[in-house]
């Protein structure tokens, strides 16, 4: 027995030594992966912070343009109307001028002359004709830009909404999910 104890001794205090040491290098593993982990959720918790606050201000840029989109829908709408009365108004001119020109031409054959009053009604209706024609070319530009306003606005509602939804799954989905999850240093007793 007191052979076996020899021989079986300094083989057993070779194996404590080095379970020892064992468990100092997987303590040290532990704890340097607890700290490794707990930065990780502080840098992925200030991550997640300034996301949001460029989300919120995004959203906010967003919401301004907005607002100048619809202003500017609403001036557009004013200008597309004063455009069509405008052009509405110079109905009753061009009708004039054409009944003269009518009346004009409806003379019998010896009065039937071309004098500058002829030359004046006629030039007159050029001018209304040409008037109403940029007033038409003003109000299918104006119409075009109001689609385009109108489509730049439907874009960012879009992009609003999207800003929102996201804001909503960050803010009350991920951030409560993570406020859950607590990162405790790793502590070893032994």
């Amino acid at each position: 027995l007191h052979v076996l104890y020899h021989l079986t001794f300094p083989n057993a205090e070779k194996q404590r030594v080095s379970s020892c040491r064992q468990r100092e290098l997987n303590e040290h593993t532990m704890h340097q992966t607890s700290n490794d982990l707990h930065k990780q959720a502080e840098t992925v918790n200030e991550s997640f912070r300034i996301r949001i606050q460029e989300m919120i201000t995004a959203k906010t840029n967003l919401e301004e343009n907005l607002n100048q989109t619809v202003l500017e829908i609403s001036s557009m709408n004013e200008n597309i109307a004063a455009l069509r009365e405008a052009i509405r108004l110079k109905d009753s001119p061009m009708r004039v001028s054409h009944m003269r020109l009518n009346t004009r031409s409806m003379r019998p054959n010896i009065e039937l002359v071309r004098d500058p009053v002829q030359y004046g009604l006629v030039e007159e209706g050029g001018q209304i004709t040409d008037s109403v024609e940029a007033l038409a070319a003003k109000l299918n530009e104006s119409i075009d830009k109001l689609r385009n306003l109108e489509s730049n606005k439907k874009a960012l509602e879009e992009d609003i909404a999207v800003k929102t939804n996201s804001l909503n799954i960050d803010q009350s989905q991920c951030l409560r999910l993570r406020k859950t999850l607590v990162w405790r240093r790793h502590e070893i007793s032994f």
